[in-house]
């Protein structure tokens, strides 16, 4: 879920509250992700609509509401390192999200906002998971586990 653009909080509530309700019907999403909006670089921004991100506490909040409003429905809940950067990402899996985000190639889209760089390689995800004295654990597309570091 894109956030930190021209929504209000109570548009994100009620996002929140249809996402659960689809989730209950159809059981599709394996993680919920909240991707702040990058406005670097955008129409948005050049025309004075948006003129600074959302910043860290925002994303705090949303993985926080995200673990509660999602809690028995969605399992996993994504830090989002590529929107955030990892430093945030280390706090989002200390306010609940399970997921620090993997690896990425040929992102095109938030690199377009030269916000950060939208590649890290494996050891750097797993010695910024370390940093913060969590456990590793790789896993697949599906949530399988792959390994443990």
């Amino acid at each position: 879920m894109m956030y930190g653009h021209v929504e209000t909080n109570h548009d994100i509530a009620e996002h929140f509250s249809k996402i659960a309700q689809l989730q209950k019907k159809t059981n599709c999403f394996m993680a919920f992700i909240p991707w702040s909006f990058e406005p670097n670089n955008t129409q948005m921004q050049n025309e004075g609509t948006i003129t600074h991100g959302s910043g860290g506490f925002q994303l705090l909040k949303m993985i926080a509401i995200s673990r509660l409003v999602f809690d028995g429905l969605i399992s996993h809940i994504q830090s989002s390192w590529l929107t955030n950067g990892i430093g945030m990402a280390q706090l989002a899996l200390q306010y609940g999200a399970d997921d620090f985000g993997g690896t990425l190639i040929g992102e095109e889209v938030v690199s377009c906002t030269g916000a950060r760089s939208t590649e890290l390689t494996d050891k750097k995800i797993i010695d910024a998971i370390h940093q913060i004295d969590f456990k590793v654990e790789e896993r697949d597309n599906f949530y399988q586990t792959v390994c443990m570091h």
